[in-house]
Formats: structure tokens, C-alpha cells, sequence
């Protein structure tokens, strides 16, 4: 490989080496940005699930399990690697809550929140049916003939799914842990989704899971599960919801006529009492708040707006709930408590005998207020919506998020537990307009800081970011600030190098005009100098006659006239319209005709003919410069001592080069390189600095052939453009 050759290829291996390494960068990115180490055990234990996505729902980590403490329809908390395609999920559920059901998702994707907001496998337990289900959603529900569980499903009870994936082919187990009663259920579906994520999931009730893990699986695996399960080789999803209906009583009789047996009352006892008490007086919680104080007991009615810990709401007021243990509930639980009252520094709170769960999946819905209303104590325990911009956040050890926020009338903080996914908390910047929803408590004035009053968040799903903070921040100043330097620096920098690259070609091009100077006209002169030296000395001492003195003198003519058009050649290839916007073709052109008119020749007989074969390039100043000088000295040479009447220049671009082929019909001479003429030698000079070839053919009477090829080299290279950026500016502005 060339030097030349080198450092044109060198840019290229440099982009291609930072084209990989960007590459590989993005792939490693991509490949490890949702991926979940295989086999997989969950962290709930630690009170960690930062691998875990919720999409809906309240989720929280409590006690070594993560909870959904919401009867919203189809939330979802997914995890691992889309890429997951056979594997066995073993997780540990249960129902909070009735008429719903809990599970898993296997092969999961496309994930948006919503029921049956994504691409995969279901696999959970019912409590309407008592039944085992398994299912396909696509955006939509095609749920296959479930299977009855063993002793029904309860409430509040720990149940271990284990669900096999392998190929198209889903197999479920479930086992009640308090009495070891399994089901079994198996399916095939054909075509299959063939790979995807997991994912834990409740529809309209609030559930519990622990000791999530993900294994490999085999065949003996499934085999266990089909040898005891009703296998389908096809699924039959309804397709219309009487045809549901119907198929229940045709076809899911083991299923539903069993749960008539299971069935609990369709309330639960929780705290205290008989689940047949005495009918209470129902007191507003509005007036429990106002009245005075008294032992006497009182039963409220309302919806639960938060579980840990419980605020309960009717149309009247809220009221806080001091619980000495906690019981499972989920938002938006109608409950009956019986209890006491007791002040709590500025709220007051009920503290019950007994807690009776009523009705599920009756929301409330926020209250939007001012932070002025909020902190007059008005709406003291209730659930609340409310705007402010964010002054600064903070994580504890113990996943508490805590964030500081304030308005153009309060400053107030928000409070919710994580332990989740921290994407959402990522995406809270100080500075941003953010609307929050949670419990509005007011602090006792003796436990009050900066802050007017608290919000009790269920999940950090109860923040919405309205917009992003400014850009003209403190911290985004500086950002700009930094930016702003380095650019400066870098312009400066550059500045620099340009300088330094301005003087460099002014240096170059002062050696190569000094080259050429000391090659082309210091010789000449040097020789006219000689010449007439010897005609002064010869004349000094008397031994010239009229003839040499002559012949000396009209020699010394023709050498000053060689040097003069060497000097003209010189300035006019300099010159930045020597070739009139084209190749060099154009100075030729230009060079040739006022040699004729020099020579005063008949400008209308032109015997030199020029010729361009191929697409024009662009050419480095070196090889347009040798290309320029050698064609002159053609031409000159043809002009004056060949005597030809005809004349082709021809310039062809090919791949590798440019090739210039110069023939004449004149006298021509026999060619020897040892005893060259000084023209002949100016050109293999000129040819040997760009590493062109040069072949010349000459013969008496048959004319002369010379070729030369030259390689493109590295092209206009950047000393090039300076120098001609230097050449052309003042000539423009003139």
C-alpha cells in the first residue's frame, strides 16, 4: 500500500471503526434494555421491583408481596425479556376483593394500559365460576373452557399457579396452599404467539403476589400437567356474548353448578362483631367530624379512598381510620365501621370495633381544589386533585417518595411509596407543572414544618406531569453554560488549526513556487547570464567578429523570450480564471492562443485541436499544475521547432486517472532519455513529483507521441481549498 493510498483510505477505516462501535453500542442497548436475567427470581422479599413495569392499578410491596390494591379492570405489572419463549412461571396469588379474578400472563407484548390491552396468554383464577381460566388476548378476550377449582376459590386464601409454556402448547396447575387441593388445565393453540414477557395481572378486584420465578421447562413437565388435566386440541372461543351465556349452562356445567356451593356471604367480616349484627343507625360522616366529642359508638358508611393508611368517604365528608392491624382492602370498598371518635391533632379519627366490607368497585372520583382551599382544612381526609410545580424530590431507603411542590399561594408535599419500577420518577424533574391526586391531610401545628398541608398519594400513577420545568432553570443555565464554553473553546480551537493550516499552505505553495522559480527561470537567467558573459569576454579581447556577436546576441534573445513565457505560464496558472470555471483543458486553450499571437501567426489557422473523453474531476493543485506545464511545453515545442501543422491534446478521465495524449505531425527526433533536451527533462521532473508514467515516441518525419498518466491522488485536498479561498476572495470583491 502507498503513502498516498494510505491516507486516502485512512478517513474510511476511522468512520468504519466508529460506525461499528456505535453499532455494536446500540445493539448491546437494545438487547439489555428490557432483558431480565434467565431463570428469574423476584426481589419482593427485599421490598425491591425496579425490573417491574405497572400499567394501571395501585401497586405497592408489602410484608414480601407486591399488591394491587385497585379494582380497576386489567392492571398489569409486567417484567423480563421479550424474548422468553419456553419456560414454566411458578408464582404464589390470592384475591382481595369480590366477583374478579387474579393471574399471570405468559408470552406477553404490546403491552398498553387497559383491559386486555396486550398480546399474550392468561392464566388466572375467578372467583364468579370458581374456575381456572385460560385465555388469549390480542387487544381482545378468547378465553377457552375454564376448569373448576377444588373447594372453589376464596378469598384472602394463598393459591400457587404453575404454568407451563412449551411451543404452542400452555399447561396451568393450581394448588390451594392451606389444603393442597389442585386443578389442572391444558390447551393448544395453533397459530401461536411464540414468545414474550410475563406479567402479573387482576381484572376488577384487587390481588396479592409473591415468589414469582421463571424456569426452563421440558416435556416430561407438560406431560405431567396434560396426563391430568381435559385436554383441547382447539380451543372453542364464543363469539358472541349470548353464546357465552348460554354455553355456560350447555357446556361449563361442572364448573358453575359446584360454586353455588362455594359461595360465601356476600359480605365479609373483618374486625370484631357477628356477621349478623344488629341493623346500627348509619350516621354522615360529615357530622361525625362536626359534633362533639362523646363515648358514645358510632357506624359510618363510605368508600375506601386509601388502605394504608385507611380514609373512608361518603357524599358528606371523610374521615380518617386508625386500625390496629391492617386488613386487605381495596380502593374503592364500600365498608361499614363501628367505632369510636377520637381527635388527632387537627383531624379528628375513628377508631373501629368492627369493619364490614359491603360492596366493591364503587370509585370516587377527586375533588380538583386550589392549595388555598386545601390548606384552610376544608377539605381535610378527602381525596383531592390539585396542581403545583415541583421543587425537589427525594427516595428513602425504605422507597418512600417524597416530593416538595409549591404554587403561587402555598408550599405543600406529596408523598407516595414506591418500590416499583423508578422510570415515572425519572421522569419527575424539578421545575415541572405536575397534577397530583391523593388524601389531603393537614399536620398538627405541632408537628408542622414548611409546608401547609400533605398529600397522601395511592401510587405514582397519581402523578401527571403537565409540562416539563423551563429552560432557562438554574441547572439548565448551567447546562447551556457548559455547552456554550466547550463550543467556544472548540471554535477557538478550530480557529486556530485554520490558521495554522492557512499559513502551512502559504508555506507549501512559497516552496513549490520556489521549486519551480529555481527550476524554470533561475536556470534560464543563470544561462543567459553565462551566454552573455562569453560574449563580453570574447568582445573584450577582440576575437568575435560581427557574425557571433550575432548569433550570440539573437540567442540571448530567444533564451530572455523562453524565460519571459515560462515566467507568463507560471502567473498565468495562478491565476483563479486560468481555466475559465473547467478543467485544465480551458488554460491550455488560453496558453496556446497567445503563443500564436506572440508568434504573430494567423489566429484563424489554429493547428492545435483539444479532446476530453469522460466525466471531469476534480484534480489536486499538484496535478493540475504538472498536467498544465507539461501540455504547455507540448504546445511550445510543437509551435517552435517541430514545424507540425496539426496538433491533439487529448485529456481522458478514467477510473484510475487522467491520462493526457499529446500528437503532432511534424519533423520529429530520434528519442534518447540519456541526452534528453532540457524541455524533455523539465517534464519527467514534473512527472516524477505527482508519480505519474510518462512515454514519449518520436521518430524523423513520423511526428512525436507523448503520454502521460497521472493518478487522481488524494484530490482537492484542504491546503488546496485554503489556498484557493485566498486567491479568489480579493479577486471577487474587486
Amino acid at each position: 500500500m502507498t503513502r498516498e493510498t494510505f491516507f486516502r483510505c485512512r478517513y474510511w477505516i476511522m468512520a468504519s471503526a466508529l460506525f461499528v462501535i456505535i453499532l455494536s453500542a446500540l445493539l448491546v442497548y437494545f438487547l439489555r434494555r428490557d432483558r431480565v436475567a434467565f431463570p428469574y427470581q423476584d426481589s419482593f422479599k427485599s421490598n425491591k421491583a425496579a425490573e417491574w413495569t405497572p400499567l394501571g392499578g395501585a401497586w405497592q410491596i408489602d410484608n414480601g408481596a407486591v399488591y394491587n390494591r385497585s379494582d380497576e379492570g386489567g392492571a398489569k405489572l409486567v417484567s423480563g425479556s421479550p424474548n422468553w419463549t419456553d419456560y414454566q412461571l411458578s408464582a404464589e396469588l390470592k384475591l382481595i376483593g369480590h366477583e374478579g379474578d387474579v393471574g399471570v400472563i405468559v408470552r406477553s407484548g404490546d403491552e398498553e394500559r387497559g383491559v386486555d390491552s396486550y398480546k399474550g396468554y392468561y392464566v388466572g383464577l375467578r372467583s364468579a365460576d370458581s374456575a381456572l381460566v385460560i385465555g388469549r388476548a390480542d387487544h381482545g378476550w378468547m378465553e377457552g373452557q375454564p376448569v373448576p377449582m377444588k373447594g372453589g376459590v376464596q378469598i384472602g386464601v394463598w393459591y400457587r399457579l404453575r404454568i407451563v409454556v412449551l411451543g404452542c402448547r400452555i399447561g396451568a396447575e393450581a394448588i390451594n396452599i392451606e389444603t393442597g387441593q389442585t386443578s389442572w388445565g391444558a390447551f393448544s393453540d395453533e397459530p401461536c404467539i411464540a414468545r414474550g414477557r410475563i406479567g402479573l395481572r387482576s381484572k376488577a378486584t384487587g390481588g396479592a403476589w409473591r415468589n414469582v420465578s421463571v424456569t426452563a421447562t421440558s416435556e416430561s413437565a407438560w406431560r405431567e400437567i396434560r396426563f391430568r388435566s381435559q385436554f383441547l386440541e382447539q380451543p372453542n372461543y364464543p363469539g358472541r356474548e349470548s353464546d357465552y351465556s348460554s354455553m355456560r349452562e350447555r357446556y361449563f356445567q361442572h364448573t358453575y353448578l359446584p360454586v353455588r356451593s362455594y359461595q360465601p356471604d356476600n359480605t365479609a367480616q373483618f374486625i370484631g362483631g357477628s356477621e349478623h349484627s344488629t341493623a346500627k343507625q348509619i350516621s354522615p360522616i360529615g357530622d361525625v367530624r362536626t359534633t362533639p366529642l362523646n363515648n358514645e359508638p358510632v357506624t359510618v358508611r363510605g368508600v375506601v379512598t386509601l388502605t394504608s393508611p385507611m380514609f373512608v368517604q361518603d357524599q358528606t365528608g371523610s374521615i380518617a381510620v386508625q386500625l390496629s392491624k391492617t386488613i386487605e382492602l381495596n380502593l374503592g370498598d364500600e365498608v361499614e365501621i363501628s367505632g369510636k371518635r377520637v381527635d388527632s391533632g387537627f383531624t379528628r379519627r375513628l377508631v373501629p370495633d368492627q369493619v364490614r366490607l359491603l360492596w366493591d368497585r364503587t370509585l370516587v372520583v377527586p375533588i380538583s381544589i386550589t392549595s388555598t382551599e386545601a390548606a384552610s382544612g376544608v377539605f381535610d381526609a378527602s381525596l383531592v386533585e390539585l396542581r403545583g410545580k415541583l421543587r425537589s424530590k427525594s427516595f428513602d431507603h425504605m422507597g418512600n417518595i417524597t416530593l416538595q411542590l409549591y404554587d403561587s399561594a402555598q408550599t405543600f408535599s406529596a408523598t407516595v411509596h414506591g418500590g416499583l419500577s423508578m422510570q415515572t420518577y425519572e421522569k419527575w424533574e424539578p421545575g415541572s407543572d405536575l397534577s397530583i391526586r391523593g388524601i389531603c391531610t393537614i399536620l398538627p401545628p405541632a408537628d408542622r414544618t414548611d409546608v401547609a398541608f400533605t398529600i397522601l398519594m395511592r401510587a405514582v400513577d397519581d402523578v401527571q406531569v403537565l409540562a416539563g420545568p423551563p429552560w432557562w432553570n438554574g441547572r439548565q443555565l448551567i447546562r447551556v453554560a457548559c455547552v456554550s464554553m466547550a463550543m467556544l473553546a472548540c471554535g477557538i480551537y478550530l480557529f486556530i488549526r485554520l490558521e495554522r493550516w492557512k499559513m502551512h499552505a502559504i508555506i507549501n505553495e512559497r516552496e513549490r513556487l520556489a521549486h519551480d522559480m529555481h527550476d524554470t527561470l533561475a536556470q534560464s537567467f543563470a544561462g543567459v547570464g553565462f551566454h552573455l558573459q562569453g560574449l563580453y569576454n570574447r568582445m573584450r579581447i577582440g576575437t568575435a567578429d560581427r557574425s557571433d556577436v550575432i548569433e550570440m546576441l539573437h540567442r540571448a534573445y530567444e533564451m530572455v523570450s523562453h524565460s519571459h513565457r515560462e515566467a507568463s505560464a507560471c502567473i498565468a496558472a495562478l491565476h483563479p480564471d486560468a481555466d475559465e470555471g473547467g478543467d485544465v483543458l480551458f488554460a491550455l486553450d488560453r496558453c496556446a492562443r497567445e503563443m500564436l499571437d506572440d508568434d504573430r501567426r494567423d489566429s484563424k489557422v489554429f493547428p492545435v485541436r483539444f479532446v476530453r473523453e469522460g466525466t471531469p474531476r476534480s484534480l489536486s493543485m499538484p496535478v493540475r499544475d504538472a498536467i498544465f506545464h507539461i501540455g504547455r511545453e507540448a504546445i511550445t515545442n510543437m509551435l517552435r521547432h517541430s514545424h507540425a501543422t496539426d496538433m491533439e491534446l487529448e485529456l481522458r478521465y478514467q477510473a484510475e486517472g487522467v491520462v493526457l495524449n499529446m500528437r503532432d505531425n511534424g519533423i520529429g527526433f530520434v528519442y534518447d532519455p540519456a541526452v534528453s533536451g532540457f524541455g524533455l527533462r523539465t517534464m519527467q521532473r514534473r512527472c516524477a513529483k505527482v508519480r505519474a508514467q510518462i512515454g514519449i515516441t518520436s521518430a524523423p518525419g513520423l511526428g512525436t507521441q507523448i503520454t502521460v498518466q497521472v493518478p487522481y491522488g488524494f484530490g482537492p485536498r484542504s491546503i488546496d481549498w485554503v489556498r484557493s479561498l485566498r486567491i479568489r476572495m480579493p479577486h471577487r470583491a474587486s
